[in-house]
């Protein structure tokens, strides 16, 4: 009963009856399903460096997929850091937040020994009043 073969170089499949068989003079077999995958050995082609290879196809899918998890990587870290930036803005603006306050405090505590002054100059006037 005839077999389906596969392609020693391109990794497709290969119909009873057609494609070559090439068989090396220490007895090593080599199936090729067309001239183009027998031209290209022949030429000391590597198959995992064409894409229409199914090598090809799995080396191109693997750094596709490196690609896309770099891509996947970097939009992380992008996030990451807009995420730290808006809590850095966010602790600035609490930090504003509380020196405004300070600051009311701080101008209330001023006015507070204004006022002081004020009674302190009052009740002078007073012990003078009452000495005269």
């Amino acid at each position: 009963m005839p077999r389906t073969r596969e392609c020693d170089y391109c990794g497709a499949d290969i119909e009873p009856g057609t494609g070559t068989m090439f068989v090396a003079n220490n007895g090593t077999t080599t199936h090729f399903c067309s001239s183009k995958c027998e031209n290209n050995a022949d030429l000391g082609r590597e198959a995992r460096n064409l894409e229409w290879t199914e090598a090809g196809r799995g080396t191109t899918a693997a750094e596709d997929e490196a690609a896309a998890e770099a891509e996947a990587a970097a939009a992380e870290e992008a996030e990451a850091a807009e995420a730290d930036a808006d809590d850095e803005e966010a602790e600035a603006d609490a930090d504003d937040e509380a020196d405004d306050e300070a600051d009311e405090v701080a101008d209330a505590d001023d006015e507070k020994p204004a006022d002081a002054d004020s009674d302190d100059a009052d009740d002078d006037e007073e012990a003078e009043e009452a000495e005269a």
